[in-house]
């Protein structure tokens, strides 16, 4: 995956383009079009995707102008659903730039303003969970583990739960905690521990170590805890452990919330001070975590 651009400009898009007679406006739609096309496709793989744009402006001219409507309007509302995919206001939808478009003057403009911003929106959102997060594991984390009954193995195993076999990948180290000797001193990796105590993994404990995140949710592709519960986001809340602070920093990105201790609502997107001891809530209540 390719980090996405995040400062799409109208002004530098329109100037470029009258400079270029025109060049830079295609390519820059072209790139438009694709990154449009990985980002919502990388939430909703059966949702719409856009064609090219060079076949854009043949339909356009076939059309007589009407499929740039059309497809205006479906872009509109591709990034609209994709904010809520990310968890991005997005407040435009494709009806509300074909009205922008209905007025003389200066509302093409508008419309083309808009979908540029909140493109750069979605795209910033994209970069952090596809982007950042692979760079931030494959520097940290290292190998990523699979949790079981009895003990940590290799990406992929399954646990055990009743009847039934959940898959799914935790970053965390395969042992405990690993020991150095060194002139008869024992020096030991600092580490915490995320214990669930309801839900799918009950009684599942995950060492993090100091540094370490681990990112709860519904979807493998954002999360390397994944919970299939229909209360789970996609991507619900990450949980980083603090050696230095002896504390845990759980910042929530989910539709329905996670809660501290059972009544503290945490700020969304905000990284919140946790000690150690504290319950962690997901969503409805389905899923709850001890930080120990």
């Amino acid at each position: 995956m390719e980090r996405k651009k995040e400062d799409r400009s109208l002004l530098i898009y329109i100037l470029l383009s009258v400079v270029t007679c025109g060049i830079y406006g295609l390519i820059f739609m072209w790139s438009f079009t694709n990154d449009l096309n990985d980002v919502s496709s990388a939430k909703d793989p059966d949702g719409w995707r856009s064609p090219n744009f060079i076949i854009v402006i043949l339909l356009t001219i076939v059309t007589c102008g009407i499929y740039s409507w059309y497809w205006l309007y479906k872009v509109g509302n591709t990034i609209q659903r994709s904010g809520d995919d990310y968890g991005v206001r997005v407040d435009e939808s494709g009806t509300t730039l074909i009205m922008w478009c209905l007025l003389l003057g200066v509302g093409v403009f508008i419309s083309y303003h808009l979908i540029f911003k909140n493109m750069n929106k979605i795209c910033r959102k994209y970069n952090e969970e596809f982007i950042d997060n692979a760079a931030y594991a494959q520097g940290g984390y290292g190998d990523s583990y699979g949790y079981d009954a009895g003990g940590y193995g290799n990406s992929g195993s399954s646990v055990q739960s009743g009847s039934s076999q959940k898959k799914i990948s935790v970053a965390a180290q395969q042992e405990s905690e690993e020991t150095t000797q060194m002139a008869g001193w024992t020096i030991g990796m600092a580490h915490g521990a995320l214990v669930c105590t309801k839900g799918s993994m009950q009684g599942a404990e995950i060492n993090i170590l100091d540094g370490e995140m681990v990112t709860i949710g519904r979807d493998g592709a954002a999360s390397n805890l994944v919970l299939s519960d229909r209360d789970i986001s996609r991507r619900h809340c990450t949980v980083q452990f603090n050696a230095s602070e002896n504390c845990y920093y759980v910042t929530d990105y989910s539709s329905l919330g996670t809660r501290m201790n059972g009544t503290v609502q945490l700020e969304r997107e905000v990284p919140t001070r946790c000690s150690k001891g504290t319950r962690i809530i997901l969503g409805q209540g389905s899923n709850e975590f001890i930080l120990q």
